[in-house]
């Protein structure tokens, strides 16, 4: 076997994506590949993670390499994996511990993939919530995004952990959690109980944003255009039977 080099690597990586392996090589290639993920060059752990996330292999034999690799050193290569990772269908619930684990990451980018990753899995990833909300305190607006999506795509089995985020932590994480509640179970009269107790709040910014969800809950849905001319019993007459045609008829 060649040694490893960055320029065998991207090799391999072109003749996954691009070529495709005999089932032969496919089997080697998967070792090849699980054993380059602790080699001491980063790039090639990184193309490494590449080259697995499309290997034609069942999702459940790329997911513990994937999963290794979401702790390496390299913030690149855990990045790398988290996406990956995102990709594997329900086979990645297995990396769910180490996914969750990853939105305390050190890097951003990181932690804004193991979110969207986890968002994948969704109602699966309940027990990922109360991490997913712990980012929408994060500074920056794309990471409380994708955290919020992430807490849509779980739905209502994030309401538990949801309702009690909103009586406990900082005012803007409390706030976000309230539209989310409104935007994912607004029908639950629990969650309107809890709204409506959010308004009492001392702080100003969580009132408006907890007035903002019960707008979100009290609103009715759109009634259909053409309701009021079926109750009516009316209906527009077709173009064909204008009066001028009518008028001319023998």
């Amino acid at each position: 076997m060649e040694q490893l080099s960055p320029q065998l690597m991207n090799r391999l990586v072109f003749a996954v994506i691009m070529h495709g392996l005999n089932d032969a090589q496919t089997n080697l290639a998967l070792t090849v590949l699980t054993d380059a993920l602790v080699h001491q060059n980063g790039q090639i752990r990184e193309l490494a993670v590449v080259a697995l996330a499309d290997l034609p292999v069942p999702a459940a034999k790329r997911v513990p390499p994937l999963t290794q690799a979401l702790r390496d050193s390299n913030c690149k290569v855990r990045r790398r994996a988290a996406r990956a990772l995102g990709d594997q269908g329900a086979a990645s619930q297995s990396a769910l511990p180490q996914l969750t684990g990853g939105l305390k990451d050190s890097d951003d980018s990181v932690r804004r993939d193991c979110a969207g990753a986890i968002g994948r899995l969704g109602s699966a990833a309940a027990p990922a919530a109360v991490g997913l909300i712990g980012m929408l305190g994060e500074f920056e607006y794309r990471s409380r995004a994708v955290a919020a999506v992430a807490l849509k795509r779980i739905g209502r089995a994030a309401v538990p952990a949801l309702l009690e985020a909103v009586r406990t932590g900082d005012p803007e994480r409390r706030g976000r959690c309230a539209v989310l509640l409104a935007k994912i179970a607004p029908d639950e009269a629990v969650v309107k109980q809890a709204l409506e107790s959010v308004l009492r709040d001392s702080d100003t910014a969580v009132r408006a944003m907890a007035d903002e969800a019960l707008q979100l809950v009290n609103t009715p849905a759109p009634v259909a255009a053409n309701c009021s001319l079926r109750s009516s019993g009316s209906s527009p007459a077709p173009a064909w039977r204008s009066p001028s045609r009518r008028s001319a008829a023998p």
